[in-house]
């Protein structure tokens, strides 16, 4: 049997790993070298947040009421459409913005404010940090609920550092043309995560 520790942490990378709009901001951000260790540690200490709260009584509010998950869900079938329309006209936009974007830039403030809207404006982080992550948790007792939360968090914290630096290592060597099919890639990603939570919907309706 898995301790809470092992089943926090492959729960928590199971869902992280995915490719949604905060893992393509890290991805982006790292590929023109800047605040990468800031924009990391923001998303991750997010998470913290997130996970905590979902983990230690907010979980379960959502496990028990549907109405407040559906809502969420189509909040995130928005969110996921947006985004994808905002990968789609990035597609099409011109291939010197990421060289300028390495040379110039953009202001700390900035950047930590797009950390956070694309963090905490996506209700899909909610879903995944506070209702899959705390049901899972519900029965737990509390010091299993700790150590459910340190795998959590730990898988959060390897992956976000990984993304980001694994990505700022191999950022010579991606031309733009390469950032582009990213962008058509992620455009097709949230379009599946808009899919899934309309099944989601649907299936709870």
């Amino acid at each position: 049997m898995m301790t809470p520790l092992f089943k926090g942490f492959l729960l928590s990378l199971s869902l992280i790993v995915a490719i949604g709009a905060q893992n393509v901001f890290i991805l982006r951000q790292a590929l023109t070298n800047h605040y990468i260790f800031i924009v990391c540690l923001l998303c991750f200490l997010c998470d913290v947040i997130l996970i905590c709260v979902g983990i230690f009584g907010v979980g379960e509010i959502f496990a028990k009421n549907q109405i407040l998950a559906l809502i969420l869900a189509l909040c995130g079938v928005c969110f996921a459409l947006y985004y994808a329309f905002l990968s789609l006209r990035a597609v099409f936009a011109n291939s010197i913005k990421l060289q300028l974007a390495k040379e110039n830039p953009p202001p700390l403030k900035k950047v930590i404010i797009s950390t956070l809207l694309v963090t905490l404006a996506n209700p899909h982080v909610y879903l995944d940090t506070v209702f899959l992550v705390g049901s899972a948790a519900l029965n737990f007792s509390f010091d299993e609920k700790i150590l459910f939360a340190l795998g959590a968090l730990s898988a959060s914290f390897l992956w976000f550092f990984s993304l980001g630096y694994g990505a700022k290592f191999l950022s010579s060597y991606i031309k733009p043309n390469i950032v582009k099919i990213i962008d058509l890639f992620v455009c097709l990603i949230m379009c599946m995560v808009a899919y899934s939570l309309i099944l989601y919907i649907l299936e709870r309706i």
